[in-house]
């Protein structure tokens, strides 16, 4: 199933053209990983696909539909996005900062019913925090509270997730427990998430889109994830060793 088609999608930021005429499909069962270097614009890519930034050129469409024929709502349940970094500009127990995730599903009813509660639950048991149920998410570590964030996409479980370095202030441990979950949640969902770690990426996702100064390529992981095309984009050779993507 198409869950979501980029045509022609240009995005400037400035005088920059960070995007320029990207032709993109992405289907249920695929994981994307979006790869270049810092500036490249992958985190202006998935916001304009959330429908948050503007696009310069071309249309994005989520289950068929434009993003602008798409109402607030319905864009919430179809789309999530999970930012680099969450500023809380308040103290909140963190089982009520994932249950904002189901905020979508519940617009015009109570709030927090016991099928909400079961999900907000099961989501911090699969990010390793439900032992942290009550404690306060101001007083987190910077990678504890990326993954309540990731908890608050899970609740929302929406058709299309978007998730900017979801593994970034984790050990390994935890890197290597986020990206088997969103390998899995691939199953069921699309799933687009950049990037830094170019091994992990080789690793886990089914698709790469690799974003360089005025080009791009993209495909299935093994077909992109070559020596060639990662030199043409960050500058700087590649090569195997011990089957770990380095640069030489």
């Amino acid at each position: 199933m198409q869950i979501l088609e980029a045509s022609n999608l240009t995005i400037r930021r400035g005088q920059r053209r960070l995007i320029e005429a990207l032709n993109w499909q992405v289907h249920q069962g695929e994981l994307w990983c979006v790869l270049g270097r810092n500036g490249a614009g992958k985190s202006s890519l998935l916001h304009a696909l959330a429908g948050l930034h503007g696009i310069d050129q071309g249309k994005i469409t989520l289950m068929g539909r434009t993003l602008s024929d798409l109402s607030i709502a319905e864009l919430a349940r179809l789309r999530g996005l999970m930012p680099q970094q969450t500023i809380d500009r308040f103290s909140c127990p963190v089982a009520e900062a994932v249950a904002i995730g189901r905020a979508p599903w519940r617009i015009g009813t109570g709030w927090q019913d016991e099928k909400d509660q079961s999900l907000v639950h099961d989501a911090l048991h699969q990010v390793g925090m439900l032992d942290r149920l009550t404690d306060d998410v101001a007083h987190l570590s910077g990678g504890e509270r990326q993954r309540v964030a990731f908890a608050a996409m899970l609740a929302q479980n929406p058709k299309l997730m978007l998730l900017d370095e979801p593994t970034a202030h984790q050990d390994m441990s935890q890197q290597l427990l986020i990206m088997r979950l969103i390998r899995d949640l691939a199953k069921d969902h699309a799933v687009i998430a950049a990037c830094h770690d170019m091994n992990l990426a080789a690793r886990f996702a089914t698709h790469v889109l690799l974003l360089g100064e005025g080009c791009y390529y993209l495909g299935p992981a093994q077909e992109v994830m070559n020596p060639a095309m990662l030199s043409r984009v960050f500058g700087c050779a590649f090569d195997y060793a011990s089957e770990q993507l380095v640069a030489v």
